[in-house]
């Protein structure tokens, strides 16, 4: 699997991810596994707390680091229908999306999140699973990618993570603690959410671009 490489200013994902995954989806094909996650209900928890962040029907939905587009599809067996950009650097992900969603309401792109030019602000942008592997480079890229969604989202952002209280870290895997990333998004807005009851060993980051206490009550997201 042949991914491309950011220039030298955007803290580019290292080639040893990219051979990481290029070894999951040669041994299991596209499916989780070929993406890192253990089991399909672990990725699909993962889901369900980005849900949380606002009602995505009918709203623009950019997923960074979308895979093989498990989201998107998680989200048509729900009933709710984005509109939707997946955003991955790896081109062989990108393939596969185009050859699953054929014909459907979605449009997928190649780039680097840190380089990628958006030419709309969607409502709403999330992220699952992109932090997870503990490459060179890789715990550099966190914070100024959560501040690149957070700059692009007009309504809010979700991300999940790792969580370092998990009691059994596996190897080559990056573990954030909750509390830093907690900062991580307070320092970006006033409106944080973190979710830490869903799985053992995962949260999920919510930023909100205008606050509740602003919307006043029953203020649509």
């Amino acid at each position: 699997m042949r991914c491309p490489v950011s220039g030298p200013n955007a803290s580019p994902p290292e080639i040893d991810t990219t051979r990481w995954y290029a070894e999951k989806v040669a041994r299991h094909g596209y499916d989780h596994r070929g993406l890192g996650f253990r089991t399909r209900s672990s990725q699909e928890k993962r889901f369900e707390a980005l849900l949380s962040l606002g009602d995505f029907h009918g709203r623009t939905l950019l997923d960074v680091g979308c895979g093989f587009g498990d989201f998107l599809a998680y989200l048509h067996e729900h009933g709710i229908e984005p509109r939707y950009t997946g955003l991955d650097i790896c081109e062989p992900m990108i393939q596969r999306c185009l050859e699953r969603f054929e014909g459907a309401d979605a449009r997928f792109r190649m780039g680097d999140v840190l380089e990628w030019q958006l030419t709309e602000a969607p409502d709403y942008v999330v992220a699952s699973g992109i932090f997870g592997l503990d490459s060179r480079g890789a715990r550099t890229r966190i914070r100024p990618t959560l501040r690149r969604m957070f700059e692009w989202a007009r309504v809010g952002v979700a991300a999940n993570f790792l969580s370092q209280r998990s009691l059994e870290p596996a190897e080559n895997r990056v573990y954030v603690d909750p509390a830093e990333a907690l900062e991580m998004g307070l320092a970006l807005c006033p409106a944080v959410r973190l979710d830490h009851t869903y799985l053992p060993n995962d949260f999920t980051l919510y930023l909100d671009k205008t606050p509740a206490w602003e919307r006043g009550a029953g203020g649509a997201r």
